[in-house]
């Protein structure tokens, strides 16, 4: 039961982005987000009724008591983070409402102005941004990378762990961790902004517009990996790359080059969407080939994973609208690739 506190976060974030989204629902669907924050609420309850099952489907001869441990570690280092930040809002809530002039500075559309005042959309600002989704993917590959190397020296096995095991327990406990830290700031941001501290408020710098008022595009992207942990590894950090790399190629080659609209009235362009499908299908290529001890399957399967993963992927950057494609890349290329894998 050690997995319970856990569990019960990710539903408590159901529940409490859930009754933000019903609240604002007028709002939300003029504004065409109702769809998208419905998708991330969904997403928190899929990640708290997964969690249990997470670090021992890989490793079926995890013993009870190295399960415990991992459940129990991550939970503790979870409610110490609510923990502060509950303390950090009460604080800052108090300071606030007893001081006129710090509410008046911390008000949210004064922030929203300021902002789209100071908003760049060029190439080095479009660059800060996806290195910061790029690190998502580097942390994942790190700590792969650590896990197979404890494994092959044999440190695992004193611990009773494995390769899966341990680096699927660092990828969550890091990666949820960051999920219930901008939650937690996104909440309080779009609710009571005065109970941000300061050195939370200075994460929204780099945001974009379309973020203002709405959750961050990070956690959906994190979020969105969860039903990966259940696959071979290779899928899991093939997902992982093409919704950072991939989209940050289409992204940052269409700022750089591109010189022809894909669609009216859109900022993508023709060579954007050209190159982030062929990066999409590079990615999948190299890390299946790399990665093959975890996933044997023939370089036949390999190709046509890759060519299913582009054509979802160009498929999502032309034609979806209102939900966001830190959502769907993922979860569509994801599943086409498992789908594939299966057969």
């Amino acid at each position: 039961m050690y997995f319970l506190p856990t569990s019960l976060i990710f539903i408590g974030y159901f529940i409490l982005t859930l009754g933000y989204i019903i609240k604002n629902r007028k709002v939300k669907s003029q504004n065409h987000l109702f769809s998208n924050e419905i998708l991330i609420a969904l997403l928190f309850l899929i990640a708290g009724i997964l969690f249990p099952f997470i670090y021992r489907f890989h490793s079926p001869n995890l013993s009870q008591n190295s399960l415990n441990f991992l459940w129990l570690f991550t939970s503790l280092f979870f409610l110490i983070e609510i923990g502060v930040w509950i303390l950090t809002l009460i604080y800052n809530s108090i300071i606030s409402k007893r001081n006129p002039e710090i509410m008046a500075e911390r008000d949210y559309n004064k922030f929203c102005d300021e902002f789209n005042k100071n908003w760049k959309d060029d190439l080095k600002s479009e660059m800060g941004r996806k290195f910061l989704h790029l690190f998502t993917t580097f942390v994942i590959f790190f700590f792969w990378t650590l896990g197979t190397i404890l494994n092959d020296l044999g440190i695992l096995t004193q611990w009773g762990l494995d390769n899966y095991s341990f680096s699927y327990w660092l990828i969550v406990t890091v990666g949820f961790g960051f999920v219930i830290m901008f939650q937690v700031a996104d909440l309080a941001r779009l609710n009571r902004y005065y109970m941000l501290p300061k050195w939370a408020i200075r994460w929204y710098q780099d945001m974009k517009q379309s973020e203002l008022h709405t959750f961050v595009a990070s956690t959906p992207l994190v979020l969105s990996f969860v039903p990966f942990l259940f696959v071979p590894f290779p899928i899991f950090a093939s997902v992982a790359l093409i919704t950072t790399g991939a989209d940050a190629v289409a992204c940052l080659i269409g700022k750089k080059y591109g010189k022809h609209n894909l669609k009216t009235n859109s900022k993508k362009t023709v060579e954007g969407f050209i190159a982030g499908g062929f990066a999409t299908f590079i990615i999948v290529f190299l890390i299946s080939v790399f990665y093959n001890p975890w996933m044997s399957v023939s370089i036949q399967k390999i190709i046509l994973m890759g060519l299913i993963a582009t054509f979802l992927f160009l498929f999502i950057d032309a034609f979806t609208k209102n939900i966001s494609d830190n959502i769907l890349n993922p979860i569509l290329t994801g599943f086409g690739m498992w789908l594939i894998y299966l057969l």
